[in-house]
């Protein structure tokens, strides 16, 4: 990873922002959890939940996975990125859209600056979409990973329109649907289409090679792909058309493309060469068991019993949360040990490989900490679970007080990897 990495690597200047970024808005997540408890025990359609689950989408999890993206590339394609300059522009209209939407829709102020804001949004879309897509053109590897990615690229700018036709359909309505079922599709076009498709690309290329895995059946990658891929098309189709067999057929093709990853997962787990699992990989693990909870609610939702009715709004908002503020975030905490600390390493030690002695990458960073904030996350995202199924205020308040200590731990173990001073060598 590091002699590929170490040609193509473009300047710590164009991702480290995205991190920086994504910790504050996080830590701003849960906050607004701890002030406003009251959000995700509504219905699931209300002003500030949608704020919190914007700000989550675009400035804490789409803010990260553009930067990490941006890094990964020259891993997964083997070449350089197309271009630093429309990355940095990129990352200042993505912030300042997510910034202005999530506000807008928490004072549900419909109007001129949610236009603009959707617009900034789309246009940082483009400019990274443009920048991933000529990356790829000059790689001539072929791979699944790959084309997992590219993929995701056109669901993510899918996602987008979708969601500016919503923002359109508010005030102007010409879409057939009704606005739960736009919502619905919007959502899932991020989730599955965007999120999922991209986390998969890249975690079954990363993983294997975190652990040290070899020869492993990339033919469950293949049935993951084309049974993600249809069931979302069909679902979409099916959401807009209000048909809801089509919506059963989808959710059962996605589900099962999701357990044939899950199988890859623990095919490459089993034959790790790596047995020891650093704090990274720990939490990595904790997102994928995380993963099982929506699979499972999802099918409750949809071919559940009658006796589970009343409680139709707590598991919708469980099934959001579970995945966004659970899996992703999760997988995300967990993988920034693995990213960033490398970032920074190769910035400021690349020069002195073979001059010295020079810390690993997992020095830059304190251990001890980061296990904490597993832990931390691990309860409190329980504790936030509960309150949601509960629909107890200070439950989900309680696991929104210790989510902000798990977040102020990972922005103090991030701005220790970003601030770390080159140490002198021993000659």
């Amino acid at each position: 990873m590091q002699g590929v990495a170490s040609h193509n690597v473009p300047s710590p200047a164009v991702v480290v922002p995205h991190f920086i970024f994504g910790g504050l808005a996080l830590l701003v997540i849960s906050l607004l959890i701890v002030v406003e408890p009251s959000i995700f025990t509504q219905h699931f359609i209300n002003p500030k939940l949608l704020a919190v689950t914007h700000l989550t989408v675009l400035g804490w999890i789409t803010m990260i996975i553009f930067g990490a993206l941006y890094q990964l590339i020259p891993v997964i394609m083997e070449v350089k990125l197309y271009s630093e300059k429309l990355a940095k522009i990129s990352f200042i209209l993505l912030a300042l859209g997510a910034i202005c939407l999530s506000y807008s829709f928490w004072n549900f102020d419909i109007g001129t600056e949610m236009y603009f804001s959707a617009v900034f949004i789309i246009i940082a879309v483009v400019f990274f979409v443009i920048n991933v897509t000529a990356t790829s053109i000059k790689s001539t590897k072929e791979s699944i990973e790959r084309t997992f990615i590219v993929t995701a690229v056109v669901w993510l700018l899918f996602t987008v329109f979708a969601g500016l036709a919503l923002v359109i359909n508010l005030t102007h309505p010409f879409l057939k649907p009704t606005q739960v079922a736009l919502i619905k599709l919007h959502a899932h076009a991020g989730i599955i289409g965007w999120f999922f498709q991209l986390i998969i690309g890249v975690s079954s290329r990363l993983l294997p090679m975190f652990m040290v895995s070899h020869n492993l059946n990339k033919k469950k990658l293949k049935a993951t792909y084309y049974l993600l891929n249809l069931g979302l098309l069909l679902g979409i189709f099916s959401l807009y058309n209000n048909w809801q067999i089509g919506v059963n057929i989808a959710i059962i093709s996605v589900v099962l493309s999701i357990l044939f990853y899950l199988s890859f997962l623990l095919e490459a787990y089993k034959k790790r060469i790596r047995k020891h699992l650093d704090i990274g990989m720990k939490q990595s693990v904790l997102s994928f068991l995380i993963l099982l909870i929506p699979l499972l609610l999802i099918l409750l939702l949809v071919f559940g019993f009658n006796s589970l009715k009343n409680s139709t709004q707590p598991i919708i908002i469980a099934y959001g949360s579970t995945i966004v503020l659970g899996f992703i975030t999760s997988l995300i905490l967990g993988q920034t040990y693995k990213t960033l600390p490398f970032i920074i390493w190769l910035k400021v030690y690349r020069n002195r490989v073979g001059k010295g002695k020079i810390p690993l990458p997992k020095e830059l960073y304190s251990e001890k900490i980061a296990t904490i904030q597993l832990w931390s996350f691990s309860v409190g995202f329980i504790i936030l679970l509960a309150g949601i199924f509960m629909q107890s205020d200070n439950l989900v308040r309680l696991g929104g007080i210790i989510l902000v200590l798990t977040i102020l731990l990972y922005n103090y173990n991030s701005l220790k990897i970003i601030l770390h001073k080159p140490k002198k060598t021993n000659k």
